[in-house]
């Protein structure tokens, strides 16, 4: 009488899930294995910091054996199948890749989406590159989990969060913009979205500079790009926008240069721009009806006032902030 067969693939299968399983759970992260219908993706990743869940997910596909280890020196070479690849290139969320050595009981990692998507790179017919340094073992939770954003172990309140938005200057007097004037001059989309370039900084700065009569010209070095930068991860770890972070780093990472894009503001961003009206209702009397939280297009449609005007509004509405020594409303 013959019995059901199980293939040895089927352990050596089991035994990369319930490894990498075990180590996400080592270091506080939770790990929810695909139940049923597995076309590509093996789980689901949830950051946790500081016993918080900040809703930062990232999917997971697993392979173990040896067969998959083909060694390139300072890394492995993965060879995906064309319908994997273009299912995780086109995935909504980062995708991590994890081998698994069974006989070595290590695991690495990498994130294939992000490869995937790099557009200097011919990916018909190539590899995905996995470093031998990215050994899941190794590695701390918020590191491995870089793709999904930026996190912030305190969300700030509305009124500590608008001034420490007023407060962050690039500290460079040839760049003279902080990340209010950013988050103000960004708003498009009636206010639902932001936008975020080189050219909208350069622009609020060179403006500043010819309001003053400032006798420095623009000046934008690896500092200025790092406060950039700095800005957005920022936005991302208060929870004010949604942007696809791994996407953005493609950007600042592979083509090194500075990300630009338009992104959807969260609740809390788009009750920031609430909170603003409010406190400058109270804080500057002096105010026209239009305020600094406004969109570009809706001032140009209602033909005033022109950014000549509003941006050193804005200027002037954070130092208010900053000077004030009574509470925000």
């Amino acid at each position: 009488m013959k019995l059901p067969q199980v293939s040895n693939n089927y352990f050596t299968e089991r035994a990369g899930v319930l490894a990498v399983a075990a180590q996400l759970n080592r270091t506080d992260l939770i790990f929810r294995e695909t139940p049923n219908a597995d076309v590509g993706i093996d789980g689901q990743i949830e950051l946790v910091s500081n016993g918080k869940t900040p809703g930062r997910l990232a999917a997971a596909q697993i392979k173990s054996g040896l067969s998959y280890f083909n060694d390139r020196g300072d890394h492995w070479a993965f060879y995906p199948e064309e319908k994997h690849r273009m299912y995780w290139e086109a995935f909504p969320l980062p995708v991590y890749l994890f081998l698994h050595n069974p006989e070595s009981s290590l695991t690495y990692y990498t994130d294939v989406r992000y490869q995937l998507n790099i557009p200097s790179k011919e990916r018909e017919n190539c590899y995905i590159s996995v470093p031998k340094t990215n050994r899941l073992d190794l590695v701390a939770s918020e590191e491995l989990m870089l793709s999904v954003g930026p996190v912030s172990s305190t969300l700030l309140e509305y009124p500590e969060l608008l001034k420490v938005m007023a407060s962050k200057h690039s500290g460079n007097a040839s760049f003279p913009i902080t990340y209010l004037d950013l988050f103000c001059n960004g708003l498009t989309n009636l206010c639902r979205h932001i936008y975020f370039g080189i050219s909208l900084a350069a622009e609020i700065a060179e403006i500043y500079l010819g309001i003053n009569k400032s006798e420095v010209g623009l000046g934008v070095g690896p500092d200025e790009h790092h406060f950039l930068h700095n800005y957005t991860r920022f936005l991302i770890a208060q929870n004010l926008v949604k942007i696809d972070y791994s996407d953005y780093l493609i950007d600042w990472f592979e083509r090194e240069i500075q990300p630009e894009y338009i992104a959807p503001l969260l609740l809390r961003g788009r009750n920031l721009i609430t909170y603003i009206h409010d406190v400058e209702k109270g804080i500057c009397k002096d105010s026209s009806f239009v305020s600094v939280a406004c969109e570009r297009p809706m001032r140009m449609l209602i033909g005033l006032p022109s950014d000549m005007v509003r941006i050193p509004k804005i200027k002037t509405f954070g130092e208010r902030l900053l000077s004030t020594s009574t509470d925000l409303y």
